[in-house]
């Protein structure tokens, strides 16, 4: 009978239950809540079918699209295959099986103590039933009939565990129905014990507060919390820390920031592309590829622009793969694989370039890059003929089109020539270029359809004014059409009538009334609430269609995703998929300096930039607005802007910016905290005084530091102080005699400061040539470009070779 005796100790104890029904809800819950937005991000991921594409209906890109397609669906096989696909299915397998287990478990409720439940008994039973139905439950669950872990071999069908946890909630159902005080505390208030306030309690299994298990658990949450998070946090760190936001490497931003400059053309691009770190730990100079490359090298060495990395072989290599795309050159099969990865990197380096030199306000180095992007895309040297970028074009159709395109007229000059050829029209087209067939002429009327072909326009004021003073904020706001793209029905262009309306455009629906006369006001004023819902329903939409069409000025910012699907390009000969990108450019002719920038990103037919900048001083001042594609040759378009500026009025001194800068001191000023006391340095609490001193002292070290390394402490301060040290050395000699006492009591037996000294040993011994062409050195650092002393400069080798 010790299990009854032990059952009966439990049942004095506290009740204690584990409610594993609870648990299981619970953590469904925190299943769904995580698993479904994962899924979703991992499902938009997978392109399940290629997007709308007009180049896939050409033959000249009918090579590179089979290819493409090919590489799609190998990646979609690596993506649902991969770790994050793997973790798709088995999280919602799990979730499965864990919904299937609640279906199972949906008679049993989350634990509550109900007496007449566990006894199966209906509630008001008479003490004889309650007496009959414990007798046959403890019959059927007692420990001694139940003893197998196997279900089978017990009286109750379930393992002995389970059975001994239903032994004891009969017995404490049984105790409270049969004694007259929890039977009556129980119907009162639902708790055999009474009335006990509120109660919290939480799902959690019963395994996790099991003593068998406390040690497991316990090494669980070490390793969990001291050994997985951190590491998998610093290794997010490391990796990520070297990074910019624009996914370009920090040591990659910092070579090209060394080597870039106002006026850097764009001969010299491909040498400072081919200087980022991403190529060199990527596709470095390998002994197996040194015949191919050599024989590569040799074919494009005469187009060569000197670079400083040029005796880098890193750096060569990649300039020559770059040189040897740019000339349509043939790449061996032992190097495609790293032109495949130069090519498919170089445009993501290349916008970290140009965020390099808008943010210089550079105006022709900006130019150059997004036209080293074009050459790039298509394959093109410098300075060719834009009629190369058409499909199965080469030299000998350029020059059978070029008669034609000659003797258009002024007109024609100041068009670019892809233009001319598409305003000849396909049978004039067709004339001039006999040698193509009809599939080939097809292939290029598609092209010339969906060549892109823009319009600019522009309108700068100052709000509510109406002339330009010096120091105002110019608000430019440019709208770029996209002829070659479809109507966009949402597009309005013009603001829609915002004034009160006057009597005449109620005339009509007032004209059988008598004028001043009650009805006539209650129309009217019926009319005009009319009115005023229509414009304030117009101003939302129009209010949404604005936040919808720029979400840069909505709460989403740059992070919105676009209109329409990006435009895709016609390039045959670059190896992964491009679209079209557009920059516009507000530049200042006189200092030829970038004012204001700024990316089309909805990818519609038409499109608003808003630019704000503050007026120069009086006169006429000239801007140039830039709209440029980083795709196609032949398209940048230039409009000129020209703006009186006036001086401004004696009454009105302050400009805008002074006016805003006021008001945020006033509104700094109310928000200001009470002036600090003299004897806490300037703070308001004995705290603040120990954070000044402790800030006064972290500056005065790197004071010191500074003018120690630049020899200015040596030279200046410290006679000064020996100076002054002297003369106050009878006074400190006093003072030091009296508490050297209590400082060598103090440095005996509180601190030792004998373990720092080894900080000034060498203050002293400076090296002050050394210390004075430091800062120089570093300043000019460029040894990134020099040559690898650990490899042999395998270009020279080549040159000698020959």
């Amino acid at each position: 009978h010790e299990a009854v005796k032990r059952s009966v100790e439990l049942v004095a104890m506290a009740f204690e239950v584990f409610d594993d029904v609870a648990f299981y809800w619970f953590l469904f819950s925190v299943m769904v809540m995580v698993i479904v937005p994962m899924s979703y991000s991992f499902l938009s991921t997978l392109q399940l079918r290629p997007p709308a594409d007009w180049t896939r209906q050409l033959d000249s890109c009918k090579e590179k699209n089979e290819r493409i397609e090919r590489e799609r669906r190998k990646d979609l096989m690596s993506k649902l295959f991969g770790w994050r696909g793997v973790g798709f299915i088995c999280s919602w397998t799990l979730l499965i099986a864990l919904a299937m287990r609640l279906t199972v478990m949906q008679n049993e409720e989350m634990y509550t103590f109900n007496p007449y439940r566990i006894l199966a008994i209906e509630e008001g039973a008479e003490p004889g039933e309650i007496k009959k139905a414990y007798r046959k439950m403890s019959l059927k669950f007692h420990p001694d009939k139940n003893q197998d872990d196997d279900p089978e071999k017990n009286s109750c069908l379930c393992p002995a565990k389970e059975a001994a946890d239903l032994f004891i909630k009969i017995a404490k159902a049984y105790e409270t129905l049969t004694d007259d005080a929890t039977r009556d505390n129980y119907e009162k208030y639902g708790n055999p014990d009474g009335y006990h306030g509120t109660s919290v309690t939480i799902g959690l299994p019963s395994w996790l507060t099991d003593k068998d298990n406390e040690l497991a658990i316990l090494v669980a949450y070490f390793v969990a919390l001291i050994v997985i998070i951190p590491t998998v946090v610093g290794l997010w760190w490391r990796n990520s820390s070297k990074f910019l936001e624009d996914g370009v490497m920090q040591n990659t931003a910092y070579r090209f920031y060394r080597q870039i400059s106002e006026h850097t053309a764009a001969k010299f691009m491909p040498g400072i592309l081919s200087s980022a770190v991403e190529f060199s730990e990527a596709v470095p100079c390998r002994n197996n590829q040194a015949d191919d490359l050599s024989k590569l090298h040799n074919r494009v060495r005469e187009q060569f622009v000197k670079n400083q990395g040029d005796v880098n072989n890193d750096i060569m290599k990649v300039k020559t793969l770059l040189y040897a795309f740019l000339l349509r050159e043939p790449v061996p099969p032992s190097l495609q694989a790293d032109m495949q990865f130069v090519l498919s990197a170089s445009h993501r380096l290349l916008n970290g370039l140009l965020n390099i030199c808008m943010e210089q306000r550079f105006v022709t180095a900006t130019i150059n890059v997004i036209e080293f992007s074009q050459l790039l895309t298509q394959a093109m040297w410098f300075h060719s003929n834009p009629l190369l970028q058409l499909p199965h074009f080469d030299m000998a159709q350029v020059k059978a089109c070029s008669r034609l395109l000659d003797g258009g007229g002024k007109d024609a000059k100041a068009s670019s020539p892809i233009e001319k050829l598409r305003a000849l029209g396909p049978q004039k087209r067709r004339e001039a270029l006999t040698k193509l067939s009809e599939s080939q002429h097809a292939d290029i009327d598609r092209f010339l359809t969906n060549f892109p072909e823009i319009e600019i326009s522009f309108d700068a004021k100052v709000e509510d004014e109406e002339d330009v003073q010096e120091g105002d904020v110019l608000s430019l706001t440019v709208k770029v059409e996209r002829k070659h793209l479809p109507e966009d029905p949402d597009w309005v262009d013009s603001d829609e009538e915002d004034d009160e309306p006057d009597e005449d455009m109620f005339s009509k629906e007032l004209a059988h009334l008598e004028p001043d006369s009650e009805e006539y006001e209650a129309k009217k004023e019926e009319l005009m609430d009319e009115w005023r819902d229509a414009y304030y329903e117009r101003q939302k939409r129009k209010r949404e269609r604005e936040k919808a069409r720029n979400p840069q000025s909505g709460e989403l910012g740059f992070a919105a995703r676009p209109l329409h699907e990006p435009v895709p390009v016609h390039a045959p000969h670059f190896p992964e998929e491009r679209h079209e990108q557009w920059m516009v450019l507000l530049v200042d002719v006189k200092s030829n300096k970038l004012v204001g920038y700024q990316k089309l990103s909805q990818n519609s037919r038409f499109e608003k930039v808003a630019l704000k900048f503050l007026a120069p001083k009086e006169g006429v001042v000239h801007y140039e607005i830039h709209c440029l594609c980083s795709a196609y040759l032949g398209l940048d378009k230039k409009v000129l802007m020209k703006k009186s500026i006036v001086k401004r009025k004696e009454e009105e001194k302050k400009t805008a910016a002074e006016l805003a800068e006021e008001e945020d001191e006033e509104e700094e000023e109310e928000d200001e905290e009470p002036e600090g006391k003299w004897y806490y340095l300037g703070g308001n609490s004995f705290g603040e005084l120990i954070l000044n001193i402790i800030a006064l002292a972290i500056a005065g070290v790197m004071l010191f530091n500074f003018l120690y390394s630049r020899g200015l402490w040596q030279k200046y301060v410290q006679p000064l102080a020996d100076w002054v040290l002297m003369i106050a050395w009878p006074f400190l000699s006093l003072v030091g005699n009296k508490l050297l006492p209590g400082w060598l009591w103090f440095s005996t037996n509180v601190y030792d400061f004998r373990h720092v000294s080894f900080l000034f040993e060498n203050m002293t011994a400076v090296d002050m040539d050394a210390n004075a062409s430091l800062s120089t050195r570093v300043k000019n650092d460029t040894s990134f470009l020099n040559e690898d002393p650990f490899k042999p400069n395998l270009f020279n080798q080549m040159g000698d070779r020959d």
